[in-house]
C-alpha cells in the first residue's frame, strides 16, 4: 500500500506535465511501462527512506526499532492519502496536459472497442499522401481517398468573381452535392478545446484536400506572383455572397471549406474559413481573428502593417475590403478589439506584401473622414480606390 501511495502520486504528476507522444500507437502499453517505472523508483525511495529512518532511530535517536520493514498504514487513510496527494500534484502541474493526455486514453479505449473497423494496413499503404497532418483524434484509423468512395454525385460548376490590380476576372470551379451533403452531416462539437475539435477537424481532411487541390492550382495558374496568388483568393473569397438567411437563423453550425464553395455563400466564420484554407494550402503563414461576434483572416505581413503588432495584417472576408482596412463598424454596432483570439494554422511560411493597400487603406480612411460630401479631386480619388479594390460591390 506503501508503494501505491507514492506510485499513483508520480504518475498523476507525469500526466499534469507530460503529454502523451502522438506516435505512440499503443497508449494502454505506455502507461503500463510508466507505472512500472515509478513503482520500481517508489520502491528504491521507500527502501532508502526506511534505511535513513531506522539510521536515525538507531545512531541518534539511540532507539531500537522492533522492526526495519516498512510502515503499514490503514487501506482507508492510505485511498484518501493518495486522492489527496494526486489532486494537489495535478493543481500544481497543468490541467490542460492532463484532459489532453485523459481524451487520448479514452480514444484509445474507444479504438480497441472498435478494432475490427480498421482499414487493413494494405489499404492504407494504398491511400495517397497528404500534406496536413491529420488531428489527433484521427491519428488510429486512416482516411481513404475519395476515390473510394461515391461523392462525385450532382456537380456545379460556378464561375467564383475577383478582381486583381484593378481588372475583374473568375475562376470556374466544380464542386459536387454528394462530398457536400457527406461534410454537412458531419458532427462540430466538442468537449473541452473548439480550436483542435472543430476548427482543426474543419480545416484539415483528406477528401476537402484531394478535391480543392484542382482549385488550388487554378488559382495558382492565374499568375506566377505569389502574392497576386494570394491576393486573387483574397478577393476570391470577399466576393462570395454573405449567407444572410445563416445570420437571421438559428444553425451555429460552421462549414467545411468545401462547403462554403459548393454553396457559393457562408457567413464570417465560414468565409474566414475558407480564405485561411486557401491562404496557407497557397503557403502563406495565417492565422484567424477570433472576436467575440465576428471572425477575420491575419496572413503574415511586415510590422509596419499588422494589426496591433500581432505580426500579420487583417483581412475582412465579409465583402470586397482593402487589406489591412479596418471598419469602423460592422453591422449591429460591433467594433473590432485589440486583443482577438488568434488561432494559428501551420505549414505556410511566405510572407505577403501588402505595402500597397496599407496606403490605399490609409487614404480611403482620410477620405471617409470628411464626409458623405466630397470635393471634385477627392471624389475623383474615392473613385479610384473604391473601383480598384471593388469596395462598392454588394455580397
Amino acid at each position: 500500500m506503501a508503494l501505491l501511495m507514492v506510485t499513483f502520486p508520480l504518475l498523476s504528476n507525469f500526466l499534469a506535465t507530460s503529454k502523451i507522444p502522438d506516435s505512440t500507437t499503443n497508449i494502454l502499453f505506455y502507461l503500463f511501462i510508466q507505472f512500472c517505472f515509478y513503482a520500481i523508483l517508489s520502491a528504491i525511495l521507500l527502501y532508502l527512506s526506511n534505511r535513513v529512518r531506522a539510521g536515525v532511530g538507531k545512531y541518534i535517536l539511540k532507539k531500537t526499532w522492533r522492526s526495519d520493514r516498512y510502515f503499514f498504514p490503514n487501506v482507508s487513510y492510505a485511498v484518501i492519502g493518495i486522492i489527496l496527494i494526486s489532486f494537489f500534484i495535478i493543481s500544481i502541474g497543468s490541467v490542460a496536459h492532463l484532459s489532453d493526455n485523459g481524451n487520448a486514453i479514452t480514444h484509445s479505449l474507444q479504438i480497441g472497442n472498435t478494432q475490427s473497423t480498421i482499414i487493413p494496413p494494405s489499404t492504407v499503404t494504398a491511400a495517397p499522401e497528404v500534406s496536413s497532418t491529420p488531428p489527433q483524434a484521427f491519428r488510429f484509423t486512416p482516411i481513404p481517398t475519395t476515390q473510394n468512395l461515391n461523392f462525385k454525385q450532382s456537380p456545379k460548376t460556378t464561375s467564383f468573381s475577383y478582381l486583381i490590380n484593378g481588372n475583374r476576372e473568375s475562376i470556374s470551379f466544380t464542386t459536387y452535392g454528394g462530398l457536400a451533403d457527406y461534410f454537412s452531416k458531419k458532427s462540430h462539437s466538442y468537449y473541452s478545446d473548439p480550436d483542435k475539435e472543430v476548427i482543426q477537424p474543419l480545416l484539415e481532411n483528406d477528401y476537402q484536400n484531394d478535391n480543392l487541390q484542382p482549385l488550388i492550382d487554378a488559382i495558382r495558374k492565374k499568375s506566377n506572383n505569389p502574392n497576386d496568388q494570394a491576393k486573387i483568393a483574397i478577393s476570391v473569397v470577399q466576393h462570395i455572397p454573405y449567407n444572410w438567411n445563416k445570420f437571421y437563423g438559428t444553425s451555429m453550425d460552421w462549414y467545411y471549406p468545401y462547403e462554403t464553395l459548393h454553396h457559393n455563400k457562408g457567413v464570417c466564420a465560414d468565409k474566414s474559413l475558407l480564405l485561411v484554407y486557401l491562404l496557407n494550402k497557397l503557403g502563406f503563414d495565417t492565422v484567424l481573428f477570433e472576436f467575440s461576434n465576428h471572425m477575420t483572416v491575419g496572413v503574415k505581413s511586415s510590422p509596419d502593417y499588422d494589426f496591433y503588432d500581432t505580426g500579420y495584417a487583417f483581412i475582412e472576408t465579409t465583402r470586397p475590403t482593402i487589406i489591412t482596412y479596418i471598419p469602423d463598424t460592422y453591422y449591429g454596432g460591433f467594433t473590432i478589439s485589440p486583443n482577438p483570439h488568434i488561432i494559428h494554422l501551420n505549414g505556410g511560411e511566405q510572407v505577403l506584401d501588402v505595402s500597397t493597400e496599407y496606403r490605399d487603406a490609409i487614404k480611403m480612411k482620410q477620405l471617409e473622414a470628411r464626409g458623405q460630401v466630397l470635393d471634385q479631386s477627392h471624389y475623383a480619388e474615392w473613385l479610384r480606390i473604391s473601383n480598384y479594390y471593388d469596395t462598392q460591390y454588394d455580397t
